[in-house]
């Protein structure tokens, strides 16, 4: 058997951002994730439960604002990983 050798020369560039610039998009869309998924959870909740108080309900507003947060938060993650190709390339091109 002959094995193939592909060699890529110093002009080629791969498909992927090197592993600091991988690591260091994750980073950061994580921590971007994270403070906007805890806003999208905190603030919907914290609105049903006041609500809940000043109408003297049981947690029905505060269930509400927990689907409603939920949903937000389904949204947050879907927006960022359909992002990421995109930041990768502008990355790359740099």
């Amino acid at each position: 058997m002959v094995e193939k050798r592909t060699e890529k020369g110093p002009s080629s560039k791969p498909d992927y951002p090197d592993s600091f610039e991988t690591k260091q998009l994750f980073i950061s869309s994580v921590i971007t994730m994270s403070w906007q998924m805890a806003l999208a959870i905190l603030i919907p909740v914290l609105g049903g439960f006041f609500l809940d108080r000043q109408m003297n309900s049981s947690p029905l507003y505060t269930m509400i604002g927990l689907f409603i947060g939920v949903i937000l938060v389904v949204l947050i993650v879907w927006r960022t990983i359909r992002h990421l190709p995109e930041y990768a390339k502008t990355r790359r091109s740099k």
